[in-house]
């Protein structure tokens, strides 16, 4: 099952070394699945568009271009926890690095030699387990990054607004079509939440993946409400391609329900609580929890896809949401 092997991108512009590496890492099984990059645009590129789980540079890329391209994977608001392991010449060409700025795992030398390369890269693989918490379908940053990112912010006094989005009916698309198609709509999910937010250029932007069918996006209160529309539209937009044309021309599919009753069940929406500290204090992440936990339960009672931002505090309403429907 290719859905369980690692995904290694090797990004290096002299083709004959992409190979050599790549011949090394098949010598130990068939436990990788390895593709190349000849440029830190095209690494780029890739990187949105088939993440990998670990990247393998080669520092004399371009001009200075190994190192451009580690800062920016690093600096990156989604895909900051890659571990990335520098590919060097025998020549001794570390000696020009400066190692505190070039926010590298491990790196390697050639020439290579098999064993020491399955190895570090075991080990780039167990440390990023024990350090980072991405998950495994969205490869998106877990709970532990998601609190931890929350709690930096209030502890900073900075404004945000964090946001839980959640996919209505979800279960009841899963019991229908299976956990695969399931798993496609939650990766389709993850793509315009990092598309949206990667958009906003924002270092303090940040998005997560709780688990399941729950994510959580942080931007600044001024940066909400077009994110939010943003992702609202283009889920709805897309959302009727995953389902087969009977039920889209229909508008519902027939499920059973957690009774074990057959019901009828919508469209699948997007419901969005979010939580804010523009109109009043919050001190610590558990305020952050228990309104989002109120929140969740009004927006996802309203039906259709819509957010709902707690504006207690402020002078006008106590809240406010906003519905898109196709």
């Amino acid at each position: 099952m290719t859905q369980n092997k690692k995904r290694i991108l090797i990004v290096d512009g002299d083709p004959s070394n992409a190979q050599e590496i790549e011949r090394l890492l098949k010598a130990g099984g068939d436990q990788f699945i390895v593709y190349t990059a000849a440029s830190s645009l095209h690494a780029i590129d890739t990187i949105y568009s088939e993440p990998p789980d670990l990247v393998m540079i080669n520092p004399s890329l371009e001009a200075n271009g190994g190192n451009d391209l580690c800062s920016r994977i690093k600096s990156d608001t989604v895909f900051g926890h890659l571990p990335i392991i520098f590919l060097l010449d025998a020549a001794g060409l570390d000696a020009d690095i400066n190692w505190e700025k070039t926010p590298v795992d491990d790196y390697l030398r050639k020439p290579l030699d098999p064993k020491e390369v399955q190895n570090r890269i075991s080990l780039a693989f167990a440390r990023a387990t024990r350090v980072g918490d991405a998950n495994p379908l969205t490869r998106l940053p877990g709970n532990h990054s998601i609190m931890k990112k929350i709690q930096g912010r209030i502890d900073r006094g900075l404004p945000f607004a964090v946001a839980y989005v959640d996919l209505d009916h979800f279960k009841s698309y899963n019991d229908k079509y299976g956990f695969l198609r399931g798993d496609e709509i939650l990766k389709m999910t993850a793509r315009l939440l990092t598309n949206a937010i990667r958009k906003l250029d924002s270092p303090e932007a940040f998005v997560g993946h709780v688990g399941g069918d729950d994510f959580v996006f942080i931007v600044s209160p001024d940066q909400l409400d077009g994110v939010c529309t943003e992702v609202i539209k283009n889920f709805d937009l897309i959302k009727g391609n995953f389902y087969d044309e009977e039920d889209r021309i229909r508008g519902y599919i027939d499920a059973t329900n957690r009774k074990g009753e057959k019901e009828r069940f919508p469209i699948i929406s997007l419901s969005i609580a979010v939580v804010t500290n523009e109109y009043r204090p919050i001190k610590h992440i558990g305020e952050v929890s228990a309104i989002a936990a109120e929140l969740k339960k009004r927006v996802k009672s309203m039906g259709g896809s819509k957010y709902l931002k707690d504006l207690r505090g402020s002078k006008d309403r106590s809240c406010r949401d906003q519905k898109l429907n196709n």
